[in-house]
């Protein structure tokens, strides 16, 4: 029997099961939000791993209207009772922020208003409102007219429970999206300040609320966000206990048989795997899907592909000091940070940083500890997709300064040993602190810092680090993506003598032929292949081919 046919890029939860497309089942997430005593929720998860469908599978679950049973039948949810009791029993306001990213306020603003005068109108045009009293509709119709509100919501939950003698529910999907847009276009206060009025009019003290329930990317600080409230139960992807979002090993492993891919799985989970929410382990659904949805194509970055990374590029190369918990990160360790569930996005520093970057997916918790009222997380670049992001980041630093790597990479694919320790000399002089080298460090920042100047070689050779080869693990190896081109392995070794460089240089070389390093070169048709042996000190280095 065929598999589903894949439906990548909808949102809308009845369009993907009207046509039988492939449906993950993650209609726990109704159940939760129903049991949890929480009146309002807010689920910060990465972008693209499914919220904005789950939103609206809740949305029809919800909402009154024609019968939808058949849509959920066959899911988790219609196994339990409380659910069943609110199926299709409340009206439901449903907002998307997730396209109000504008270059100016006044933009914004327009379009924030957009959104919510033709939500309100769907409810003017569906429901019988004529029938309630006239201090219900003259708000509404004021707002139908132009004159908009910031109190709207509260004006339109009244209504609605009037006019169905239930209380409402409220879906904000992506409630942060022009936040985090207006914070690099230059207008933050400004879109902060209307969400502030504008959601403690429809999620505080209101007795016409069921629910309310948000989704987005962050949990913007609260002083200036969520001021004034103080019922808004966050659930964040640090304490999930259980993962609404994004697909388990168990999901994951079905698909993998269910489309005939279980070959590829352990490259699959290189590529996809390594984030944790709670206590599960998640793969990314929106690669997930491209890869079952694109077999005869290769394994590529579709999440980091799907949207600008201005905001975290921005972040990175801005912040002074961070060299270092690069270079740790790229070579694969980990750094342990102060995380904060509330992320002020006008002091995107220091500690704040790692915060937006945890969030946002670009890292991945792999332990947490209380020190005090403050979180420690550990955190580690998810996965190879991800990493390539890094990578580009520390090509980007090097290249702020109109660094032309050309005769770097020219030196090192002719093994011309003597060129590439002139040029890594002068890289490490220009680019790098006295402070990334101390002598604290092991080989793993140089690692990571070479490591980032091979980035734009992609295009025509795999560059890879700490792969198991031969008898040991290559530091790194150039592997050329179609047989004739040259190839090169990369041996590091950091020493605090640098009288003794040139003989651990040496004892670089020796290891890489010792222990069948290029083993997976000649596999791949690499002619030649270079070996270089660089050994580090400080902003010294020499290295021998």
């Amino acid at each position: 029997m065929a598999p589903p046919p894949i439906l990548i890029g909808n949102s809308d939860f009845l369009i993907q099961r009207e046509a039988d497309y492939l449906y993950v089942d993650k209609s726990r997430f109704i159940s939760e939000v129903l049991s949890r005593p929480s009146q309002v929720q807010l689920y910060p998860r990465p972008r693209r791993f499914g919220k904005t469908l789950s939103m609206s599978m809740l949305r029809y679950f919800l909402e009154i209207g024609e019968d939808r049973s058949r849509y959920y039948s066959d899911l988790a949810v219609w196994q339990d009772p409380l659910s069943r009791q609110h199926f299709q029993k409340h009206a439901v306001i449903f907002l998307s922020f997730r396209d109000v990213k504008p270059g100016s306020w006044k933009e914004a603003e327009k379009l924030l208003e957009e959104v919510v005068t033709e939500e309100l109108r769907r409810h003017l045009d569906n429901l019988r409102l004529s029938s309630i009293a006239p201090r219900f509709l003259a708000p509404l119709e004021a707002v139908d007219r132009g004159d908009f509100s910031l109190r709207v919501l509260g004006s339109l939950t009244a209504a609605l429970h009037a006019a169905t003698g239930q209380r409402v529910v409220l879906l904000i999907d992506e409630y942060d999206a022009p936040l985090l847009h207006a914070w690099t276009a230059g207008y933050y206060d400004e879109v902060a300040a209307w969400f502030r009025t504008f959601l403690t009019a429809g999620l505080k003290d209101n007795q016409a609320l069921f629910r309310g329930v948000l989704t987005g990317v962050l949990r913007v600080a609260k002083e200036s966000m969520f001021s004034g409230l103080n019922n808004v139960k966050v659930y964040s992807l640090l304490a999930s206990d259980q993962e609404l979002f994004g697909f388990t090993e168990a999901e994951v492993n079905t698909l993998l048989h269910q489309y005939g891919r279980e070959a590829q799985a352990e490259e699959i989970r290189r590529w996809y795997n390594g984030y944790r929410f709670g206590d599960s382990i998640v793969y990314n659904p929106w690669s997930m899907l491209h890869v079952l949805g694109e077999p005869q194509d290769p394994l590529k970055p579709y999440w980091l592909n799907s949207s600008e990374n201005a905001l975290v590029r921005e972040l990175l190369l801005k912040n002074d000091g961070l060299h270092t918990e690069i270079a740790t990160l790229l070579e694969g360790g980990t750094i342990e940070r102060r995380i904060d569930a509330n992320v002020a996005l006008r002091d995107l520093r220091g500690g704040n940083v790692w915060s937006m970057l945890l969030f946002s997916g670009y890292q991945k918790a792999t332990a947490q500890r209380q020190e005090g009222i403050h979180t420690l997380v550990t955190l580690a670049i998810p996965n190879q997709e991800v990493a390539g992001l890094w990578q580009e980041t520390f090509a980007i630093w090097l290249e702020a300064g109109t660094e032309n790597l050309e005769p770097l990479h020219r030196a090192l694919l002719s093994g011309n040993a003597d060129k590439v320790q002139e040029l890594l000399q002068k890289l490490l002089l220009r680019h790098v602190s006295s402070h990334d080298v101390a002598e604290t460090q092991n080989e793993a920042f140089y690692h990571a810092f070479v490591l980032g100047l091979l980035v734009t070689l992609e295009r025509s050779h795999a560059v890879r680090s700490n792969r198991e080869v031969g008898i040991g693990r290559a530091d790194v190896q150039l592997i050329p993506k179609r047989p004739g081109l040259p190839g090169v392995v990369l041996e590091f070794k950091k020493k605090s003598d640098k009288k003794t460089l040139f003989y651990h240089a040496g004892a670089a070389l020796r290891q890489i032929s010792a222990k069948g390093y290029c083993a997976e070169l000649e596999a791949a048709g690499a002619t030649p292949i270079h070996r270089l042996g660089i050994s580090f000190s400080g902003k010294e280095i020499v290295v021998r081919g």
